[in-house]
This record gives structure tokens, sequence and C-alpha cells, in this order.
């Protein structure tokens, strides 16, 4: 009787040890759905304090450990009609775009079309002598050298409004043969490069970019909403405007005329985006691993430097955090798709709007999210020394960096100071005896003392790079007569372009054109002589005047204007 009892409880306890396990197993996802709905509510409070319901805004997406999802439209995609954003409204990815068109070269090399590694003239005959040069891998990278039509389209004066589709990109693209840098030797962002990349696609399967995309890409993953804008055909598919902001007031983008495809021009909703980021997490999209193949850096240049750059997205450590992002913009739209592969975490953000910066708000729902998982790390805090005032002394002079600008250093009693051309002037504090700090801004320099016990040299240091300074020569005064030799009309016959140099004033005054002004707010400016043939251009930094053998001025270089290095004009007769 005693042995039926215990076997009794045994049996008693066998079942119930299963329903202990589902309730506590219950109760913990319970907790997790709790904890989850606290974090979306934070998440909707900011978006909604973010974004408003009067003005253009756009929606939000979030995919978290395969069962968290956040789906939510904030907004007007259309003010004059006040129509409501939603999650099926389409906005353009821009150059969100760019990881579809890497996507698909890769299933265009595993299926044996292609390799990346194939240089581009394989492909794209028609393209100047570099095409040998330059691979695929290149320009998905974006390590072709190849300048970015975007920029060359504001210094060639043509407008971002005007109708612009793929053969005016690729026409700009022959028509501009200068490299910013030889292929492979940097990183440099380039929209020229995957506008070459959809060509490539076109002549490999036969098929238009849009055509490709649908077929292979977005009907394959049930991609239901997204297409290709190529053509003003497509104008009543468009579910959104386009806003910016002018003196508190929203004004709408002209109509669509952006035609061009491979760089940008995707437009998809939120629905799709994260149908699209639960396949990559799932990692059931058909191509093996493309999750960890688009967040491990593989890429090295010449010199052995690593990029951070995959197949259309950048890599980067945030607070301690891996994030696999890619971002877009053109006018009125902005975009985010970010995945943190070690937290089973993708955040979309797609806004029909310019007001708002989609990269900080991407890290603030992340913060929300991963709150437990970020590590905040504290700024390097600095201790600063005296230094002996005869010392200091020694360090006051002109040095020259390589874009051209010149860092005046000088000592006022016991203080070293740092003037630049634009009359900003820093105090400079030392941490040693010849290293020293700037406390307006991440900055140090370093100086060089020879065994004379003089300095020929500064290191500047900042953003991680240093850039070495030599002491420049003794600058003249720019006189009337060496005003007249630099004006003059200075012409891109690439891009068809003038840049006029006029004194006014007992000034030197650079015109630009005026695309520089509507998109940039970079209008007619003083130059400022720093010698040697160098001015200061505000906002358009460096220029440098080079002269022909008889020393007469004959090119006005504008050094750096992000994606176009070393942009050329001639002195016209």
């Amino acid at each position: 009787m005693k042995s039926k009892q215990i076997l009794k409880s045994f049996s008693i306890l066998f079942i119930c040890m299963p329903l202990m396990a589902f309730a506590f197993k219950d109760q913990k996802n319970k907790k997790a759905k709790n904890n989850w709905n606290i974090i979306t509510e934070k998440i909707d409070s900011l978006l909604k304090s973010e974004i408003g319901t009067d003005s253009p805004g756009g929606s939000v997406g979030i995919l978290y450990k395969n069962d968290h999802t956040f789906q939510r439209a904030y907004g007007l995609s259309d003010i004059e009609n006040q129509k409501q954003n939603t999650n099926q409204t389409q906005f353009n990815l821009a150059s969100v775009s760019k990881h579809f068109t890497a996507y698909a070269l890769l299933l265009l090399e595993k299926d044996g079309k292609l390799q990346l590694d194939d240089p581009i003239g394989k492909y794209l005959p028609y393209l100047p002598k570099y095409k040998d040069e330059i691979s695929i891998r290149n320009l998905i990278q974006h390590t072709s050298g190849l300048t970015s039509t975007d920029v060359l389209q504001l210094l060639g004066n043509i407008s971002f409004e005007s109708t612009w589709n793929q053969e005016d990109e690729i026409k700009l693209i022959r028509s501009y043969s200068k490299l910013n840098s030889p292929p492979n030797t940097a990183f440099s962002y380039s929209n020229s490069g995957y506008s070459l990349l959809a060509e490539i696609i076109e002549n490999v399967s036969k098929m238009h970019y849009a055509d490709f995309m649908e077929t292979y890409v977005f009907s394959p993953l049930s991609l239901n909403s997204s297409f290709v804008f190529h053509s003003p055909n497509q104008m009543e598919k468009l579910t959104t405007k386009a806003y910016k902001k002018v003196k508190n007031k929203f004004v709408r983008y002209n109509e669509e005329s952006n035609y061009t495809y491979g760089a940008s021009n995707i437009f998809t909703n939120i629905t799709d985006m994260l149908t699209w980021g639960k396949h990559i997490l799932a990692n059931d999209i058909p191509y093996d691993n493309y999750l960890s193949k688009i967040s491990n850096t593989y890429n090295t240049l010449i010199d052995g430097d690593t990029i951070k750059y995959t197949y259309g997205f950048n890599i980067k450590n945030y607070k301690g955090l891996k994030q696999v992002r890619h971002s877009g913009g053109t006018l009125g739209f902005r975009s985010q798709f970010a995945f943190y592969p070690e937290n089973d975490l993708c955040i979309v953000i797609l806004l029909n709007t310019e007001s708002i910066n989609s990269y900080k708000l991407l890290n603030r729902i992340c913060d929300i999210i991963l709150s437990d998982k970020i590590v905040e790390t504290a700024a390097k805090k600095r201790k600063e020394i005296k230094v002996d005032r005869k010392l200091l002394q020694s360090y006051a002079g002109k040095f020259r960096l390589p874009n051209g600008l010149l860092l005046d250093f000088k000592c006022d009693n016991d203080t070293l100071k740092l003037q630049f051309p634009d009359d900003n002037v820093f105090n400079l504090h030392a941490e040693s005896n010849n290293v020293f700090f700037l406390k307006a801004f991440d900055a140090q320099c370093e100086f060089k003392l020879s065994p004379n016990g003089k300095v020929e040299e500064v290191i500047w240091k900042q953003g991680g790079v240093d850039y070495p300074c030599l002491k420049a020569g003794k600058i003249e005064e720019l006189t009337p007569e060496m005003q007249k030799e630099f004006a003059g009309n200075y012409i891109n016959k690439e891009l068809n372009v003038t840049y006029p140099v006029k004194i006014v004033n007992n000034k030197l005054i650079l015109s630009p054109p005026q695309t520089l002004k509507t998109y940039l707010n970079i209008g007619e400016m003083e130059i400022k002589y720093l010698g040697e043939d160098y001015f200061s251009a505000g906002r358009l930094d460096m220029l440098k005047f080079e002269r022909n053998e008889n020393g007469s001025i004959k090119l006005l270089i504008i050094q750096d204007v992000g994606r176009v290095k070393n942009f050329t004009l001639t002195k016209e007769n």
C-alpha cells in the first residue's frame, strides 16, 4: 500500500514538472513582453516628440530577437492634402538602395555570371582608360577613386531639380575622366560607382536593372511594394511628397525628376524593409550567411589599411556594439537601415523630411532598446602642464598643412595661441613640453625640434590622422598688381562651367555657380591669400593656383569638395 502511494506521488510529480516548466516559461515570456511594451512606449514617445503630427514625418520599424516587432508611421505624407503617413507609404531609400545593388552583384557572382575582381572595362568598354585598373569590387567598396556625380552636378551648375536620367548620369561619368586617387589607394564615397554597377548588372543579365531587381530580389522575397523609380511614367506610383524646411516652414520639392538608379531611387515602405530585415536576420535568403558577409570587414587598400565598408554597409563600433548600417539622403528624403548582428536587432527609419537627423534618431532608438548593453566611453582627460615661456616663443611661426591651410602659432605672455586664416584664435594647452591640445575641439599638435633647437615641422593630429605641417616661407602682402594676376575667368571644359575671380573693393571675389548657392548656401566669397599661391575660400576650403613655365597663372584648383578632389579650372586667355 505504501509503495503504491509512493508511485502515485512520483506520477503526479512527473506530470506536474512539465506543467511547472511551461508555467515558468510562460511567466518569462510575459515578463519579456511587458519589457518590450515599456520599450516601445518609450520609442513611440520619442518619435512623437521628434516628428509631431502636423508636419512631414515617416515610418519606423524594429525587429528584435525574432519575436519583438515595432512598426508605426508618423506625420504627414502630403501637407497640402493633409494625408497621413502609414506603414504602406513608400519612401525613396536614396543611398540605402546601394546595398540592394551590391546584393544583386553577389547573386550574379554566385551564379558564375561575373567575378567581383573583374576589371570594369570587361563590361563597360566605353569608359576612359581607368576601366582596366578598377574592379567591380572597387566600385562596391568605394575604392575606385571615381569622383561622385552628385558633387560634380553641384560644381557643374546642374540643378538637382532638373530632369536627370541614367543616360545623363553615364554621360557625366564618361566626360569627367579625372580620378580622386589611384584605384584601391583610398576610400572615397562615390555615387558614380554604383551607377556603373547598375550598368554592369544590365550588361551581364541582359535585363533592365529595374526588371532584374523585381525578378531576382523583390519578388522572391515578397517585397511587394518595392520598385526602382526610373521613368516619369511611374509618377502615379509615388505615395508621398518630399519636404525641406525653410524659415520654419515646410516647402515641398518639385515632383521627382531624377530617374537614375544603382546608387539611389529604390522606393519602398516600412513593411517591405522589415520583411527584408527579417529574411537577413533569419539567414533565409538565396545567399548563404549574407548577414555575416555584410558584417565583417575584409577588403584592404594597397597600403594594408582595412576599410570599414562592405557590400553597401558601413561597419562601426557604436558604444561597444557592432553596428552595420547605411544612411540615405536625397531631396526631401532621409533613411537609415541598421543591423546589430550580435544583438539580433534591426532598425529601419524612412522619412519624407530633411528636418530630422535620422542618424541621431537611430542611435537614440538603439540606446532605448539596448540600454543594458551599451558602453559609454568617457572622453580622454588630458593633464595640463606649465611650459617655459622661452620654449613657447620658439614655437611661434607659420606652418602649412598638406592642403595649403596656414596654421599661425603665436606666443602671448605664457600662452601659446593658434590663429586660422578665418581669424579664429584658440588657446593651446601643453600636456608635455612639445605636445599641445585644444579644448575648443578635439585636436592636438606636436612640435618637432631639430638638433639646433629650431622648429621646422609641426604634426597636426585630428580625427585619428597625423598631418605633417612644414614651416611656411615669408608671406608677401597681396598687392593690387598681384591681385590682377589671379583675377579672370576659370573654365572647366568637361563640365562647361565658369568660375569668375574678380577684384571688388580691393578684394578678390570668387563667384561659384548657382547650384552651390541653392543647395549648400555657398555664394560669392572673398578669397584670402595664404602665400605660395594658396588661398582660403570659406566653405570651399582651400584653393591652389598653378603657374605655367613663364610664371603666369594658368590653373585654379579647388582641392577638396568632399567627394571630388582637385577640381581643376583653366584660366581663360
